[in-house]
């Protein structure tokens, strides 16, 4: 192959990989060692992490530390031929889901990923963490696999991350509606004692904990306070307009409800107003 042959070859497998494709599926597709020098000395590919290029062309894609990352832990199998739950295989979790999923703002300076048995990295800056997930707990983001926000939510508490930002991440998780707080508060209640609350306080106490910690608030809190305002406001306004809150409570008094249960207004006559 000419290099105009084998970049068409290998832009063919990385656009379903966000622009990279890695030195083993380079082989795979008949483009070694040398050609991946030479196209790189040209400006055509970027060596972006050990093993892993990056077609130039493409434009550089979102956290591409985290895609090279989980395309090296099977460097012959091409992303659209990886089977969740392989155990070769990995979800991306802890910090680096959050960051995925765009929840709060958990620093991240490694690349998490769980894989289901152990396996070590030589990369300095990628964490392998081995747990067994349920295909529940694993959804797609971007093309990766990724915990969900109810599973990330929980990796952190028992990686002991720091309270404040796990709280940033649950409110903003709720407000996403990704996550149910009830069933949060059942995965969370085992953790109260470590993030110092007392054992006989629930996970929704745990949950308004660290949301607080946060500085956030959940969205039924918001609701809950704009409605208190709403009835604030209408109180200090019947207050500055005492001849409008009696026309209203004798408008009260006159209500009847007809037949239907809808609420209408008559007079003493009983003819409508």
């Amino acid at each position: 192959m000419d290099r105009a042959e084998q970049l068409a070859v290998l832009s063919g497998a990385a656009a379903d990989q966000w622009g990279l494709v890695t030195t083993a599926q380079a082989k795979e597709l008949g483009v070694g060692a040398v050609p991946l020098l030479r196209l790189t000395e040209s400006g055509l590919l970027e060596n972006v992490s050990r093993g892993v290029y990056l077609l130039v062309a493409a434009g550089v894609p979102r956290h591409q530390d985290i895609k090279a990352a989980w395309l090296r832990l099977m460097p012959k199998t091409f992303a659209w031929d990886r089977p969740a739950g392989h155990q070769d295989s990995g979800v991306v979790s802890h910090a680096s889901a959050c960051l995925l999923h765009e929840l709060g703002d958990i620093p991240a300076p490694e690349v998490e990923i769980t894989v289901p048995r152990r396996r070590t990295t030589t990369e300095p800056f990628v964490r392998l963490r081995t747990a067994a997930l349920d295909a529940a707990e694993i959804t797609v983001v971007d093309g990766l696999p990724v915990t969900t926000a109810l599973r990330t939510i929980t990796d952190l508490l028992q990686a002991r991350a720091d309270g404040g930002h796990i709280g940033g991440v649950i409110a903003a998780a709720e407000r996403r509606d990704l996550i149910a707080l009830d069933d949060l508060a059942e995965r969370v209640r085992p953790y109260v004692r470590r993030y110092g609350l007392k054992g006989t306080d629930t996970g929704r106490d745990l949950i308004n904990h660290l949301v607080a910690q946060a500085g956030e608030s959940l969205r039924r809190q918001e609701i809950e306070r704009a409605e208190q305002g709403g009835f604030d406001a209408a109180v200090r306004f019947l207050a500055g307009n005492p001849d409008f809150a009696a026309h209203l409570a004798q408008a009260v008094r006159n209500a009847k409800v007809l037949p239907t249960g809808i609420p209408e207004f008559m007079d003493d006559e009983g003819e409508l107003d």
